[in-house]
């Protein structure tokens, strides 16, 4: 049976109002026409009747088009990939509504301009999953009913506000991001450096493009010295600070290289750490555990400053190493853990010692995985096997060698990450810490352990030394299970108010500013 398009709009309206009504007037029609395949537009329209909420000639109707206006202007100040082509676009259509049918058409689209800039003000612009497979998260979109609704309090303009994230983080990557474009626009931060290092004992023209840049950067005052003297000392560590380096005031080649990074680079790194903020726009926990990869720190967050902090070491930069971001909920933690090898780490790594020498790693027991019976080394010709066709499997049993060191920390996740401890203590030394096979291994492990059971114990300090003495296998359940964020901030604001840079050790960065620019982010000339 043919039904004519318009006697379709009617039943659908009739559908998304649940009541029968008399036919809807020609703007209300072509509006319904218009988001006949929109599901849940066509369901909040049709709740009010499909009235506009834009194009009507009300002081109601002018106010939230002025805020859809306003919060374009003010969209790439949050480094979004959208502005003023929407804007313009939305200009020519309203103009250009001198017929039902084109206002009705000026209706929808500001609609699905005002939802598009709406959800990317408060779950990001691009799909976290879609830029690297190691980023598993979800934007926190809000639904379209509250979007919508928000336009119809009081204050329009407050609600749209609030939609991005609302903590002194973002703001401040706003604010450093309007400065690094300021700045871009003057000319940068000068020439660079051109030498790998400088010592306390060098002068003349190293020495001067190091004084100058600092100065643009804003680490030290006007100065005409030549020589690396001490108020050069102090702004290089100032600098070393919050540029995750060695405090040392000495310009060796990482400090040097990162005072080379060009403020477009910082920009770059600020744009990617602002969509990142939209991912993770949603209740953190007011007590969480934050683990920062580029960093190489681990935190207890509580009411937004740390309680606890340590360093940590992560994945290698290879792709398949590489830590994944997520988030999850601590549930527990097991005293002197057992290592159960991945098959990778086993058939990888170990498979091709033993082939050249069967009692290779000899802390680790062979097993087979169905009946869980030991397997005899003297007994196996290691040589037959291959990646493919090994048919056991490894564990080392607890111990103060095992490589979880004495205590692990645990999230079940899709990944098999956990946070443990570790008996290799000389790499927690280097500032770059990128060497595990994706695990996060916790330098103040037995530090952390403590401060968790302090949670739930009178005496956390002497419960967990006996359970360390017995060398036996425990899980201690958290009474509290704490959130836990696995993060890649390679900039952000401090509880202090200081703006902190970190090397993109896996690239993820630029990643995310690709995906921004191919979403319309308009790079321009700031970029290269």
């Amino acid at each position: 049976m043919n039904v004519s398009r318009t006697v379709f709009v009617c039943l659908l309206a009739l559908l998304a109002t649940g009541s029968p009504a008399a036919p809807l007037p020609i703007f209300e029609t072509l509006v319904a026409r218009e988001i006949a395949d929109d599901g849940k537009l066509l369901q909040y329209y049709g709740s009010r009747g499909f009235r506009p909420i834009w194009t009507a000639d009300s002081p109601e109707g002018h106010q939230r088009l002025s805020v859809l206006f306003e919060t374009l202007e003010a969209a790439p100040s949050h480094g979004l990939p959208y502005g003023q082509i929407q804007s313009d676009e939305l200009r020519s259509l309203l103009a250009a509504a001198t017929t039902q049918s084109r206002r009705a058409i000026a209706e929808v689209r500001a609609t699905r301009i005002y939802l598009t800039v709406a959800e990317a003000l408060a779950a990001g612009a691009i799909n976290p999953k879609s830029v690297d497979s190691s980023i598993s998260r979800t934007r926190p979109i809000p639904a379209t009913e509250y979007l919508l609704d928000g336009l119809f309090t009081d204050d329009p303009a407050s609600f749209v506000l609030q939609l991005a994230p609302m903590n002194a983080n973002y703001a401040g990557l706003r604010k450093r991001l309007q400065r690094l474009e300021a700045l871009l626009v003057n000319g940068g931060w000068g020439s660079k450096v051109d030498v790998r290092e400088i010592g306390r004992d060098m002068s003349g023209q190293p020495v001067v493009q190091l004084r100058n840049r600092l100065i643009r950067m804003g680490y030290l005052r006007n100065s005409a010295s030549t020589d690396y003297n001490d108020a050069l000392m102090f702004a290089v560590k100032r600098f070393e600070v919050e540029h995750g380096l060695d405090p040392d005031g000495l310009a060796d080649r990482l400090t040097i290289e990162a005072i080379n990074v060009e403020p477009w680079e910082r920009r770059q790194q600020v744009l990617a750490a602002l969509e990142r903020a939209r991912w993770k726009n949603f209740p953190l926990g007011i007590q969480h555990v934050l683990v920062n990869l580029p960093d190489f720190r681990a935190s207890i967050i509580r009411d937004g400053k740390p309680v606890f902090e340590s360093r940590v070491v992560v994945g290698k930069t290879r792709p398949d190493l590489q830590t994944p971001e997520f988030s999850d909920v601590m549930t527990h933690m097991i005293v002197n853990p057992t290592w159960w090898l991945p098959r990778s780490i086993s058939t990888g790594e170990i498979l091709p010692k033993l082939k050249q020498d069967p009692m290779a790693e000899p802390q680790l027991v062979i097993f087979e995985p169905e009946t869980g019976n030991l397997i005899s080394r003297t007994e196996l010709d290691f040589s037959e096997f291959t990646a493919s066709n090994f048919p056991f499997e490894m564990r080392q049993p607890p111990g103060p060698d095992n490589a979880l060191g004495r205590v692990k920390f645990m999230f079940p996740n899709k990944f098999n990450v956990y946070l443990h401890d570790t008996p290799w203590r000389a790499l927690f030394e280097r500032q770059m810490r990128s060497f595990s096979h994706g695990c996060i291994r916790v330098h103040r492990a037995h530090d952390l352990a403590r401060f968790l059971l302090g949670m739930q114990s009178d005496r956390p300090d002497t419960l967990f030394e006996v359970l360390l003495a017995t060398g036996d296998e425990f899980r201690i359940d958290l009474e509290e299970p704490l959130p836990l964020h696995i993060t890649y901030q390679t900039v952000w604001v401090d509880h202090d108010g200081r703006t902190n840079f970190r090397t993109d050790i896996y690239g993820r960065d630029q990643l995310i500013y690709g995906q921004l620019v191919k979403a319309g982010l308009d790079a321009g000339l700031l970029s290269n």
